[in-house]
């Protein structure tokens, strides 16, 4: 018995659906109003609260489009 065909138009779609939703809650969680809370003059680490938010997000939205963009 052969393993039954992927449809690559489903996969395409689900792919672009991911990727679209990725980067709206980027494009939400950059959004300056948010930034704003971080902006104060705590530290994390020594290092400023702002800048362990902003790399922070940045390496997890590129984490999770690197699962995205995984094919199973």
């Amino acid at each position: 018995m052969s393993a039954p065909d992927r449809d690559p138009g489903r996969s395409l779609g689900r792919y672009r659906d991911r990727m679209i939703g990725l980067f709206l809650l980027a494009a939400a969680l950059f959004n300056p109003p948010l930034l704003g809370l971080f902006g104060v003059e705590g530290r994390i680490l020594g290092v400023p609260a702002l800048y362990v938010w902003v790399f922070g997000l940045w390496a997890a939205v590129i984490a999770l489009a690197a699962l995205a963009g995984r094919t199973r």
